[in-house]
């Protein structure tokens, strides 16, 4: 039976969020098939494995004594229990699926770890990571593929308001540049207002996206993942409903209404199906994203890919937990299949360089 690592958790703002991604993909599992070995991270950053880890319930006051401590080091797919200075040896990792919304995770960071562990993984890969976590560069990748984006401004600091104040048109919406779920996203009517929101949202971070707020406009998610065969499978879109001009956190996870499958015509249900297709092929993504969109005047603009989207998406492709169980499946086969490719690739080659250097390295240019 494989063992299939799930790393959940994390030194994030969306920490909470990803216990509830991971905690169901461990569940849902197939267990004829699969040992599932949960991996969590906490929000000091380090790492834990245990049977507890199964039960969200056992979240609200978690007892780190019945935990191990893990770790994984470089080059070795095995996953070791940290016991005073010595690494006990708990199990060999077939494949690991990455549920760790946010950064350090969602942003290729732990996509890297594996690669240098030599585990495979049932997520995206690190360059689509790193350009679908940060919002600025998102829009720069779909300008480049020709796909609608909103126009947008990044802020690093509140003196840079003066230095765009004459192009700036309220009302705006402020974004921490790096965050999902929501999370530190508001809306400015004017400059006292902004300057209040940029401050609170680069608490989060090093910048911040200001986008024109639209008047009319309503959101829609559209995931997509390929296929142990290879086939792009993409989702219905779904509508969601917030309460206010800015979707919140507690409308995506306190409650918020959804439309499924959305109430859009047709044909731009079709066109957001095909860019999303798009943008998961062009920017060679591997396991499951979930692409966000704005419709406004029967106009389409991409607002921010999900890496890690919540319950990896599940929702959008079947309304069952087995559809979670059998696209972790499809996943896994696929992330086993490129990975075995990847280890035919040539990693040598001989140059002669090193030899050609002796005597002429740092040690010979060193003054008497």
């Amino acid at each position: 039976m494989k063992n299939i690592a799930v790393f959940f958790g994390g030194k994030s703002v969306e920490h909470d969020i990803s216990i509830i991604t991971g905690v169901m993909a461990l569940n849902s599992l197939d267990k004829n098939s699969y040992n599932a070995i949960p991996v969590y991270i906490d929000k000091r950053g380090e790492w834990f494995s245990g049977d507890n880890l199964f039960d969200l319930d056992n979240f609200k006051s978690l007892d780190f004594k019945k935990l191990k401590k893990v770790t994984i080091i470089g080059g070795d797919n095995c996953l070791y229990q940290i016991k005073g200075k010595r690494l006990k040896k708990l199990a060999n990792l077939s494949c690991a699926v990455n549920c760790m919304h946010g950064e350090r995770g969602e942003d290729g960071a732990l996509t890297g770890v594996l690669e240098m562990s030599n585990i495979a993984y049932a997520s995206p890969k690190i360059l689509p990571s790193s350009v679908s976590m940060d919002k600025v560069f998102t829009k720069i990748v779909m300008k480049g593929l020709g796909i609608n984006t909103l126009e947008g401004v990044e802020i690093t600091d509140i003196s840079d308001i003066e230095n765009y104040r004459s192009v700036l048109k309220y009302p705006l919406i402020v974004k921490p540049n790096r965050l999902g779920s929501s999370i530190g996203i508001g809306k400015a009517d004017d400059e006292e207002e902004l300057i209040s929101r940029v401050r609170y949202a680069l608490k989060f971070g090093g910048s911040v996206l200001l986008e024109p707020c639209l008047n009319d406009f309503i959101e829609i998610n559209c995931a997509c993942y390929k296929a142990a065969d290879g086939k792009i499978i993409v989702s219905e879109c779904e509508r969601p409903v917030g309460v206010d001009s800015v979707l919140t956190f507690e409308d995506k996870y306190e409650g918020g209404k959804r439309v499924f499958p959305a109430d859009i015509d047709q044909k731009l249900a079709s066109k957001i199906k095909k860019t999303t297709a798009k943008i998961y092929q062009k920017l060679r993504f591997s396991g499951v994203i979930r692409v966000d969109y704005f419709i406004s005047d029967n106009k389409i603009f991409v607002n921010e890919i999900n890496a890690v989207p919540g319950s990896l998406a599940y929702y959008l492709f079947g309304n069952k937990l087995s559809t979670l169980t059998e696209m972790l499946s499809s996943l896994i086969e696929c992330a086993e299949k490129e990975f075995s490719i990847e280890q035919t690739y040539q990693t040598e080659f001989k140059s002669g360089v090193i030899c050609g250097c002796v005597g002429k390295g740092a040690k010979a240019h060193k003054k008497d």
